[in-house]
């Protein structure tokens, strides 16, 4: 599993990349909890280098949204490959948590800030 943060301006974006399991969510979640105490108004997720998610990698996106929620702050994830979005998709969470589909749809991210966007 492959876990690196780059900041977008002031936005941190959490690239994943691998399997996204019960071996490796120790690692990601370590990385979301260290960005939860810089509190910033968003961070973003990238899936799109996973080539797996099971139900503790979904288990870990949802605490992270529901941390970022509670300071007001939003967690926007860019979808994985479809075998990947296809789980989020069964679990109905494509409904839950908020999706982009690509950096590039974010556009400035810097504007995302904590304004609640789409959800």
């Amino acid at each position: 599993m492959g876990v690196r943060t780059r900041m977008a301006g002031e936005v941190p974006v959490v690239e994943l990349e691998g399997e996204f399991d019960i071996s490796t969510a120790h690692e990601v979640d370590q990385e979301l909890l260290r960005l939860d105490g810089q509190r910033p108004g968003t961070v973003v997720v990238d899936l799109r280098g996973l080539s797996f998610i099971d139900s503790t990698g979904l288990r870990s996106l949802l605490s992270a949204d529901a941390r970022c929620r509670q300071y007001g702050g939003r967690l926007v994830l860019v979808p994985g490959p479809p075998a990947v979005h296809r789980v989020f998709r069964i679990a109905l969470l494509d409904q839950r948590l908020e999706f982009k589909e690509d950096l590039d749809a974010l556009g400035d991210l810097d504007a995302l800030g904590s304004d609640g966007g789409e959800r």
